[in-house]
């Protein structure tokens, strides 16, 4: 209502000066209404155009959303163990892009109707990067769900073989102390098996998308996923040869418990500077750490032995003497 009354306003006003014999200021106020009203159809057809696309782009969308609830689109996210909330949906999630798109192609429309080319020429521009970039898109969102599908599968496989193997009773009697609640060594594998051949397909999927960025942080993970399995399969041997150790040590010395403790904290400590070196994290101050602990160790060993243990040394070099002696007459 007020911008009708401002048009009609204008629109007599200079009349009204022209009686007065105010020409000057006549001239521009006209000048102004004439461009407006000269310029109304285009923003009458914006409107339209703009509100015809909102129209289009609702009743397309709830259609897509229809046709893929019916097809049982949702399904794949059952099946990808993802609990969507309300809304977030495949197929709401796919209706909602069909509608974003279609509302800005009518918007860019909208805006060349204008004539502004400040505003149209880079709407127009984005509206081309955006639809060049949507097969793209496809094929990297296709590639990486079949990846999901392909990992699931294949750690489900895993799993099933390494089950049938009896890995799983194995470890739980002899590294798990028969923990019925803990984690299957199966289930951990297939796992790992399982987030690999994801990565692996996310990578791939970003390179479809022709980011620079994402496509060389997706080559260095991939780079670096060797030396990460290499560091995890060396933790894990010596976790598992610690633990028989430990075991045999006190099932044939009873009371050497802590000898068998230390020599279990040994064995994974030598393991976690090995898992660190095959990281590459700081090689040589890893080195030289290591170096450092080992020659404290032998310090300490030697200061203990020939100070605080001198009798015990002494009484244990002549017994070895008189055996040695015995054993040469």
């Amino acid at each position: 209502g007020n911008l009708v009354f401002a048009v009609v306003f204008f629109l007599f006003l200079p009349g009204a000066l022209d009686r007065l014999g105010m020409n000057s200021v006549t001239a521009p106020i006209t000048s102004t209404v004439t461009k407006f009203l000269g310029f109304v159809p285009n923003i009458i057809a914006a409107v339209i155009l703009i509100a015809f696309g909102v129209f289009l782009a609702k009743l397309i969308s709830q259609l897509v959303n229809t046709l893929l609830k019916k097809a049982n689109f949702d399904s794949l996210q059952e099946k990808a163990n993802i609990t969507p909330k309300e809304g977030s949906a495949f197929s709401d999630i796919v209706a909602k892009i069909v509608y974003a798109l279609i509302l800005v192609v009518f918007v860019v429309a909208g805006v060349q109707v204008l004539g502004i080319s400040a505003i149209s020429q880079p709407a127009t521009e984005m509206v081309g990067v955006i639809f060049n970039f949507i097969p793209a898109l496809f094929a990297a969102i296709i590639l990486i769900v079949f990846g999901v599908f392909l990992g699931r599968i294949t750690g489900g496989l895993v799993q099933s073989i390494l089950a049938g193997t009896g890995i799983d009773k194995f470890s739980k009697e002899t590294y798990q102390n028969g923990n019925e609640n803990a984690t299957p060594a199966s289930k951990i594998i297939s796992s790992v098996v399982t987030v690999v051949i994801d990565i692996i397909f996310v990578v791939s999927g970003v390179k479809i998308l022709g980011i620079d960025v994402l496509t060389d942080v997706g080559n260095v993970v991939i780079g670096y996923m060797p030396s990460v399995l290499a560091a995890c399969l060396i933790l894990l041997a010596a976790w598992a040869a610690a633990v028989w150790v430990q075991k045999a040590i006190v099932k044939v010395y009873p009371n050497a418990v802590s000898i068998a403790l230390i020599t279990r904290v040994v064995i994974m400590v030598l393991a976690g500077f090995m898992a660190v070196n095959q990281l590459g994290i700081s090689q040589e101050i890893i080195k030289t750490l290591f170096t450092c602990i080992c020659v404290a160790a032998a310090a300490a060993f030697a200061l203990a032995f020939g100070l605080g243990g001198k009798d015990w040394a002494g009484k244990k070099l002549d017994d070895i003497s008189e055996n040695t002696k015995k054993q040469f007459k």
